[in-house]
């Protein structure tokens, strides 16, 4: 099982919406994640929510943010049933003694409450989790609606940040709370182990296909190369690994005038210290002349446009990677860890190279190659793009749509709407 789908021509545009009676017939599909920081699901949700035409988009949240200043400036219904503090700061790499992980308990079967409440008034056909704790306490509160559950995952279960013991109740969640099983990539589908008896549907992220450009200045032999990593700082997404590796090459020669641009901000409390460690390896390696931290942008194609080369260093499997696909359908060559979704996604040498994780010499021949060879550069490129088409939005949105709807129940699915004339 792949993570590519099947569908109409691509387009390079975003899908316009289609145009509904007064009356909005479409079944309310609930969108449920505990995050409104602008992460890998978080992007899914706000993408998918802002294309969909055969089911209306309900998007809950669990905290306030900046995803939410972007669905509702985007006209999306969105709502905010707050977690608690303790609920709030428990991550994977948590390690709660057993008081507290039963006050973390207690404190989840409130919110599912309150969230159940919600779906009724709401008339929520469908529920749809899209993140670790959303797929706990997101599936309960559909439980208590009597509302059917998709778990949709988006990164994969049991890597080395996940304590032990998560990862299980995370797995057992998974099997016995949702109604069915959505991922982003196969590489996420075995993650979760799920039975024989219960299929995994693979719909993987989209991208909103750029316009073709002229990248002859990026194809010719760069001045100064540039590499771009975009993604949040924290420790899997191996900033470190990618300092490593300009210093090495930089030493060897290959990377001489080379310079690497991080875009991307540490976006949750436990990744605030390690952008600090970052910033001291850069001082130790002599890199303050050629490293730039960027921070948060909202233009990401703007900083793939400039870039010799864009960068995916996790030294853990990612469930899926979207920054590979929107630098393919940028043009812009793709070097990735040859792990989890981004293995799946990259043919090594054809559009894209894919190195050893956690390893900055792979990683710096991999970048003094493309560096070096303008005509490596083109065809990676060529080919990246074309891998992209795959991607497409309205590709994706539609195998997404037609998942949903699927797991409607009866009485929904005989009220949708036709809106397939609806231009």
């Amino acid at each position: 099982m792949d993570g590519n789908v099947t569908g109409g021509p691509s387009r390079l545009v975003r899908r316009e919406r289609v145009c509904h009676d007064d009356r909005d017939v479409r079944p309310v599909v609930a969108f449920v994640t505990h995050s409104a920081q602008p992460s890998g699901a978080e992007l899914f949700v706000l993408r998918v929510v802002r294309a969909v035409e055969r089911v209306r988009p309900l998007v809950v949240l669990g905290e306030h943010g900046p995803l939410e200043r972007d669905l509702r400036a985007a006209g999306v219904d969105t709502v905010v049933v707050p977690l608690t503090s303790g609920v709030r700061a428990h991550t994977g790499r948590s390690r709660p003694g057993v008081l507290t992980l039963a006050r973390h308990v207690v404190d989840v079967i409130a919110v599912a409450v309150r969230v159940a409440m919600l779906l009724r008034r709401r008339g929520v056909g469908l529920v749809t989790t899209h993140s670790a704790k959303a797929h706990v306490y997101g599936a309960l509160a559909a439980r208590l609606a009597r509302t059917p559950v998709l778990a949709h995952v988006h990164s994969v279960v049991g890597t080395r940040r996940d304590a032990g013991r998560n990862a299980r109740l995370l797995r057992a969640a998974l099997r016995v709370l949702p109604h069915g099983l959505v991922a982003n990539s196969a590489a996420t589908a075995r993650s979760v182990r799920p039975p024989a008896s219960r299929p995994v549907s693979i719909v993987p992220c989209p991208v909103a296909l750029p316009r073709p450009v002229d990248d002859a200045p990026r194809r010719s032999a760069p001045h100064r190369p540039v590499f771009v990593l975009v993604g949040r700082i924290a420790r899997g997404k191996g900033q470190d690994v990618v300092l490593r590796a300009l210093a090495r090459g930089r030493a060897t020669g290959g990377l001489d005038g080379a310079c690497v641009r991080l875009v991307g901000s540490a976006l949750f409390p436990d990744d605030v210290a390690h952008e600090g460690e970052l910033r001291d390896l850069v001082t130790r390696l002599d890199l303050e002349d050629v490293v730039e931290f960027v921070g948060q942008v909202d233009d990401v194609a703007a900083e793939l446009a400039r870039a010799t080369a864009a960068l995916h260093a996790s030294v853990e499997p990612e469930g899926f990677a979207q920054v590979v696909v929107e630098a393919m359908a940028s043009s812009c060559p793709v070097i990735a860890t040859a792990a989890g979704g981004p293995a799946e996604l990259v043919s090594d040498g054809v559009d894209g190279l894919l190195v050893v994780p956690g390893d900055p010499d792979t990683l710096a021949a991999a970048m003094t190659r493309v560096a070096s060879d303008p005509g490596l550069r083109a065809r990676l490129a060529a080919a990246g793009r074309e891998t992209a088409q795959r991607y497409d939005i309205d590709r994706v949105v539609d195998a997404l749509e037609t998942v949903l709807l699927g797991a409607l129940p009866p009485r929904a699915a005989s009220e949708r709407p036709d809106v397939r004339n609806c231009r």
